[in-house]
């Protein structure tokens, strides 16, 4: 069976499966959610986080092959728009279910707060998903054309800013120790370059849309980035962890040694640095290992996610606040229920449908490019 077949298979059947979590989340609201007084963001927001960030790391291998006229580039870059749109929108439904009032959100538009982080970014948001789909429809066209290169190069810093203006959501909650630093943009920008190109390695190989010199330089690039990355993370940890805050060293401890350690030395260190690195290493000229490193870079970038947005919240503010108050919600214990892995299952099968239905439409009229030899 062709991958491109069980990719819809899969993805459809993690539709389905998924409206479960959606009529429960629509008729229960967030009491489906195990969120509480304490613990007001979970699984949703990590989501959310990852999949703009996959939609920035996609968007600059499409801008590296139109903007920068990169020619090894140019046969994985439609696949990096429609990557790069199909997780903006599963990243923007992701953050819309999450509201608490999610037919209020239009109101961010018509009253948007010039000092809001978030209120612009509404407004970064919809303006690259315009121009995502116009770059869609041009390059389809004339993928050489000037308005092409323009617009490529364009959203270049469009995505740079919102990808540290997310980062900076966080980064400028100084009640937070955890997520106060200026290190977080920086750290949220090479995290979604690194997850998102890592995407685009996975997809393209696995639909035989490769050449040998697209899968060089994204292999390079995922490198780089993935280099970059561990040097950012391991000065923002050990940094904090020799400083001694305590507000800060207690979230910490609780991401490397608290009940939930194995999503960060398994998930994140194991299957999101280590494995993928010796992959790229050592087995580059391998199909399947090339596919299965940019597979386990982009799945497992939710749990950096996750291991920034939970453990800031389950550390009291200050000591004494876990007894201080007692009854319904006040807790600082917080695990995802059923509904909300349901609903994910669902936001990342709709993100796989729209990719999937970009490329299908894409083929219909697309030429032939050379392949990558299967090893």
């Amino acid at each position: 069976m062709k991958p491109v077949r069980v990719l819809w298979i899969l993805t459809l059947v993690g539709f389905v499966i998924g409206l479960v979590g959606v009529f429960q989340r629509v008729i229960g609201g967030h009491t489906v959610a195990a969120y509480n007084t304490y613990v007001p963001w979970g699984l949703w927001v990590a989501a959310y986080a990852m999949m703009i960030g996959l939609s920035v790391g996609a968007y600059l291998v499409a801008a590296l092959a139109y903007g920068f006229r990169v020619q090894a580039l140019k046969p994985v870059a439609p696949i990096a728009l429609f990557a790069a749109l199909a997780t903006l929108a599963g990243g923007l439904m992701a953050i819309w279910l999450d509201l608490g009032h999610p037919d209020r959100f239009w109101r961010l538009f018509l009253a948007t707060n010039p000092t809001s982080i978030m209120g612009l970014m509404v407004w970064f948001y919809t303006l690259y998903g315009i121009l995502l789909i116009a770059l869609i429809v041009l390059t389809q066209r004339n993928s050489d054309a000037g308005i092409v290169r323009n617009l490529s190069l364009l959203g270049l810093p469009l995505v740079i800013i919102f990808g540290g203006a997310e980062g900076a959501l966080f980064g400028v909650v100084s009640a937070q120790a955890l997520w106060e630093s200026g290190l977080t943009p920086i750290l949220f920008l090479v995290e979604g370059a690194l997850s998102g190109v890592a995407l685009v390695l996975f997809l393209s190989v696995v639909l035989d849309k490769a050449t040998e010199d697209a899968v060089r330089w994204l292999r390079g690039l995922a490198l780089g980035l993935l280099a970059a990355a561990i040097v950012l993370e391991w000065a923002e940890i050990s940094t904090a962890l020799y400083a001694g805050i305590p507000a800060k060293t207690a979230s910490l401890n609780l991401v490397l040694f608290g009940p939930f350690w194995w999503v960060f030395w398994f998930f994140h260190v194991g299957l999101g640095i280590v494995v993928p690195a010796l992959l790229l290493l050592f087995l580059n000229r391998r199909t399947w290992a090339l596919a299965t490193a940019g597979g386990l870079l982009a799945l497992t970038a939710i749990a950096s996610k996750l291991n920034l947005v939970i453990p800031a919240l389950v550390v009291p503010e200050f000591e004494g606040l876990r007894t201080a108050f007692t009854g319904t919600g006040l807790t600082f214990n917080y695990f995802p229920t059923l509904a909300e892995w349901l609903l994910l299952v669902w936001i990342v099968s709709l993100s796989a449908l729209v990719f999937l239905a970009g490329v299908w439409w894409m083929g219909r009229a697309s030429v032939q490019t050379p392949r990558l030899t299967k090893a």
